[in-house]
């Protein structure tokens, strides 16, 4: 069918001309694109090839220590004791029986029990079973890690009571 489509198409003289333009366009599309194809081959490789030129930028001593203290800064600030005042209390079987608490946040120690056992000494950043992290201890408990959320082991204190005191301690100066 196509060959005696194509026989009649270029049998009579409206086909061949028609043939011709065809053609043409076809053969001006494939010229536009091997030209695109080469000016874009050229700014490529022109591109990849180019010589970089950097010159050094001078910064202050100033600036240079501010570049120095970026690593000693914390992204998203850090909590503090107020924070921890709201977070969850732990539903884990860990009860807090002590703490020491020292200036520097590294040295400061609690002493907690697990499930009912004898209480052993932890420091911040120790593991206790099942992957839980001390995260801090502050002044009314310490924060734990479980499960990748913050978590807070409040001290048990009891309650101030003034039973049996001699009437001259209550008495207002």
């Amino acid at each position: 069918m196509f060959e005696e489509f194509s026989t009649q198409m270029f049998a009579t003289q409206r086909g061949k001309q028609l043939g011709l333009a065809v053609s043409i366009v076809l053969s001006v599309i494939l010229l536009a694109t091997l030209l695109n194809i080469l000016f874009t081959w050229h700014s490529d490789f022109m591109l990849t090839h180019k010589k970089v030129i950097t010159t050094a930028i001078p910064i202050s001593n100033e600036a240079s220590q501010l570049i120095l203290q970026l690593p000693s800064l914390h992204l998203f600030g850090q909590s503090n004791e107020e924070d921890a005042a709201f977070l969850p209390i732990t539903s884990l079987q860990l009860h807090l029986t002590g703490i020491v608490k020292v200036d520097q946040d590294n040295l400061s120690k609690a002493i907690i029990s697990e499930s009912g056992q004898p209480g052993k000494v932890y420091a911040v950043g120790d593991v206790l079973t099942a992957g839980i992290k001390i995260n801090a201890v502050n002044d009314s408990g310490v924060v734990l890690e479980h499960g990748g959320r913050l978590e807070k082991l409040p001290l048990a204190r009891p309650a101030l009571s003034f039973h049996d005191l001699p009437p001259s301690t209550l008495k207002a100066s």
